[in-house]
């Protein structure tokens, strides 16, 4: 047998205070009822060191707002379960690896009001520390994990959502071993049908190297892997671990150790992301002990049929025909015992029976076992359907499978559907009315049949009042009533009015195939009139939802509710992250028949004590109750942001500067506030002298919460005062427009202007090729290096006029006006050219070659 013996495997948890054993495990939140959830921390432990800490007898979750990782409530869940997790096939259990399951739970009431961001929520958890033989992450001992859990708004389109994350995740239970496929549904399930995708990530780390850190907000920090592990290389191996869309968890490793991984479930609903949950885990490979793979290898023998080929042929059978085939497995060791099991592939469930026996001993001799396949008369499908026919050994740690896949065909026996009378209906009902239908179902075979009724969407069809009953029924005739009460006082029309309604009747034919017919009644309940309630506020409320105020004196404002159909009203008042009573703030709620009213009163003062908070939001909830339960709400959103203080402006800072004369200068200048919403305002300080400048630019700017403007600049002659040098200041303020002061910062630049003094000397260029080579294509005297080749700068005494070129007949054959000129030879034929440069006071000759 391929049993797993004699191991010394060392793979020891090392214990300290921050108890380095903990496996992996996720979060879970799961709807009750409206306003009330369950919580649950799920944490895998390794026991198989004795000396390790048990479980705390309670741990506490936070919840942070994802709008601005704003803690929202923290919660203290107690120890609920410790149970041992077991293998898959107990005879391959080693002590290196044993695991438990602890879940510590909590009934979390939560107001759906306070949790109603469209950004939604996270539930965080932290701990320390992993396994010290992690093999795939640096510093492990020093490594914890912080599971999280994302959730959608707890409050949308007016009530609450209901909605519960997926749970019921399975574990790893086994080891792997090198080179040895392993397999493992590492999926959960949703409580809402919502659907579930799958992938890895990189685990999440603590905040802290402590036993229990405090959950931090986001960031989430994120494990660091050793090279050359990674996301894509958790697992190294051939294929490294990967997971499918729907939770195939598959590796087959080439590398022993302990390694930990984490899978991403993301939960979809009508295709859209309503949450995720991070789930971490650790797999042990190991080599010794480990058997090679050695799987079966199996095949079919069609009777009449010595040629088929499973991979492109249908096994096709007629009612008649006897629907047997021989399954051989081989490559079998003496002394295992093989499993047999039918898969549909493209159906749902597993074919029982079609085995002559589901385990087959190998006894002595044996190399080759044979076991009768027989198919059942009435196929799973009409048409073709595919079949996996498996078949696996007993190894460690899991079985090793191989497959034959079949696609069939099976004619069912001949049957005729029932059918339903009368035809489908349409039905709209006043609400406390009463409605009966006799109907019946008939079967050409004279089938006995049955009744059934559905509501879509509903599990029990008798909560909004709809009811069958069978009236009599004999082979091939049935009769019935279908009925509907829509007393609104037993039957809760809240939040449903529209039912699809089916009633099926179907046939017990040979193959209890379904064969239904349904009658289809659409159903609406006309609920009486009923108005929303309107919630209004007034003081300085009445034209806005927003205000700014100093924390000083006294706000007051009434706040009130009207219902036009004259129902009892409720009006209450729920606040956003913080306590009323404990900042002085009162309000009571209220009611009243058609019109409720309450006043709002908060006593500020300008000793506030709690700058760390400025916003504080204010819901107004009124509903009204009506005969028939439905609840209409309004919701009025009032937020008062308290301004406690004003930050001090900065302007950007800039060491001196030297400046030639007739060079332009620009330099943006700007100022930032940590107040963004201040207007800032940037201009000369008020009252500092500047240079008489025609050209010396500086615009007067504003903007929220930065400024910026230009400073421009091209100094003149004039301001040197006959003189080589000379040195002026200017001043700048930046200021903001808060209230009751402003501030504002300023700052004083030093310019020096100098007269440029001429070039020591002038070594220009004597040739140029313009054949297009984009080399030396043209004749020019500025930007060429050395800068002994370019033209002497102006300067206040003397600056350039113009340059004139020459041929040797003293024809001139270019001019320009510029310092900036180019010369591309024109239609000048090659040659030598002689050039003069003609300053204020001074002149600059020369010659230059054309050569094309």
């Amino acid at each position: 047998m391929k049993k797993l013996v004699g191991i010394a495997f060392a793979f020891f948890c090392y214990l300290t205070a921050t108890a380095n054993h903990i496996v992996g495990g996720e979060i879970e939140f799961i709807y009750l009822r409206d306003g009330l959830y369950r919580i649950n921390v799920v944490q895998y432990f390794d026991v198989a060191n004795p000396v390790n800490p048990g479980p705390e007898p309670s741990v506490f979750i936070s919840i942070f707002s994802n709008r601005n990782d704003e803690l929202i409530s923290t919660h203290q869940l107690l120890l609920q379960e410790n149970v041992t997790v077991p293998y898959t096939n107990p005879e391959c259990a080693i002590g290196e690896l044993q695991t438990s399951r602890v879940v510590w739970s909590a009934d979390v009431a939560l107001n759906p009001i306070e949790y109603s961001h469209f950004e939604g929520y996270y539930i965080a958890w932290e701990r320390c520390c992993r396994n010290l033989n992690v093999v795939n992450i640096v510093n492990p001992l020093g490594t914890g994990m912080k599971y999280v859990l994302e959730i959608p708004p707890l409050w949308q389109n007016g009530r609450p959502y209901r909605n519960s994350s997926p749970v019921l995740f399975q574990p790893l239970s086994d080891y792997a071993c090198i080179n040895q496929l392993y397999y493992v549904e590492f999926t959960g399930t949703d409580p809402d049908g919502d659907s579930l995708v799958y992938s890895l990530a990189t685990p999440l780390n603590s905040s802290a190297a402590v036993a229990v850190p405090i959950p931090q907000p986001k960031p989430h920090p994120e494990v660091v892997f050793r090279e050359p592990f990674s996301v894509e290389n958790t697992i190294p191996g051939d294929p490294a671990l990967t997971i499918s869309n729907r939770g195939l968890l598959t590796v087959t490793p080439n590398q022993e150790g302990l390694y930990v991984f984490s899978v991403l479930v993301e939960e979809f609903r009508r295709g859209r992301k309503i949450g995720e949950v991070q789930r971490d885990f650790q797999m042990l490979v190991i080599s010794e002990g480990c058997n090679p793979p050695d799987p079966p290898v199996v095949a079919a023998s069609i009777p009449g049929r010595p040629d088929f080929r499973s991979e492109i042929d249908t096994l096709k059978y007629t009612v008649a025909e006897e629907k047997c085939f021989d399954f051989f497995v081989t490559n079998v060791t003496e002394g295992e015992t093989i499993s047999l099991r039918a898969e549909g592939v493209n159906f749902d469930g597993e074919l029982l029976d079609v085995f002559s026996v589901n385990q087959q001993f190998v006894g002595t001799g044996t190399d080759t076992l044979k076991v009768e396949v027989c198919v059942s008369d009435c196929p799973p499908l009409v048409g073709p359907f595919i079949v996996d026919f498996i078949a696996g050994d007993d190894a460690c740690p899991l079985p090793q499978l191989d497959t034959l896949r079949l696609t069939m065909q099976v004619d069912a026996p001949a049957n005729q559907f029932p059918v339903i009378t009368p035809g489908d209906q349409r039905l709209r009902l006043p609400e406390d009315d009463f409605f009966a239908l006799p109907f019946q179902g008939t079967d050409a075979d004279g089938d006995l049949m049955f009744i059934d009724l559905f509501v879509r969407g509903i599990d029990v069809p008798s909560i909004p009042g709809f009811s069958v009953e069978t009236i009599s029924s004999e082979p091939g005739r049935i009769a019935g009533e279908f009925r509907w009460d829509t007393d609104c006082l037993v039957r809760d029309f809240s939040l449903q009015q529209d039912f699809d309604v089916g009633i099926i009747v179907d046939d017990l034919d040979t193959c209890m195939a379904p064969n239904p017919d349904t009658l289809w009644i659409p159903s609406t309940v006309i609920l009486p009139p009923n108005t929303t309630p309107n919630v209004l506020a007034g003081g300085p409320f009445a034209s806005t939802q927003e205000i700014t105020i100093r924390p000083e004196g006294i706000l007051n404002f009434e706040v009130n509710s009207t219902d036009d159909d004259g129902d009892v009203i409720n009006l209450r008042m729920v606040s956003d992250n913080f306590n009323p009573q404990e900042l002085g703030i009162s309000f009571q709620d209220t009611d009243g028949v058609g019109f409720a009213a309450s006043d709002f009163s908060w006593n500020l003062d300008c000793a506030f004590e709690t700058e760390a908070q400025s916003e504080f939001k204010f819901y107004f909830v009124s509903d009204d109750v009506d005969k028939c339960q439905v609840v209409n709400f309004d919701t009025l959103e009032l937020t008062v942001n308290l301004d406690f203080g004003n930050d001090q402006p900065m302007i950007d800072r800039f060491s001196d500067f030297q400046l030639f004369t007739d060079e332009p200068f620009a330099l943006e200048i700007g100022g930032v506030d940590a107040n963004d919403d201040d207007l800032l305002t940037i201009d000369y300080f008020p009252g500092a002298r500047r240079p008489n400048s025609p050209s010396l630019g500086f615009l007067r700017s504003s903007g929220r919460g930065s400024v910026t403007s230009e400073l421009t600049w091209t100094p003149e002659c004039a301001l040197l005062d006959g003189e080589d040098r000379a040195f002026y200041d200017l001043s700048f303020i930046v200021f903001d427009d808060a209230c009751p002061s402003n501030k504002f910062d300023s700052m004083t630049l030093t310019f020096e202007i100098i007269n440029p003094m001429g070039a020591d000397e002038f070594i220009p260029p004597n040739v140029f090729t313009p054949n297009g080579d984009g080399v030396n294509d043209v004749f020019t005297l500025t930007g060429l290096e050395p800068l002994s080749a370019n033209l002497p700068p102006n300067n206040c005494d003397d600056r350039f006029l113009y340059l004139a070129v020459v041929n040797r007949a003293g024809k001139e054959v270019y001019r320009a006006e510029t310092r900036e000129f180019q010369w591309d030879g024109g239609d000048a034929p090659s040659g030598t050219y002689y050039y003069v440069a003609q300053y204020v006071n001074s002149q600059y000759k020369g010659f230059i070659q054309l050569l094309r």
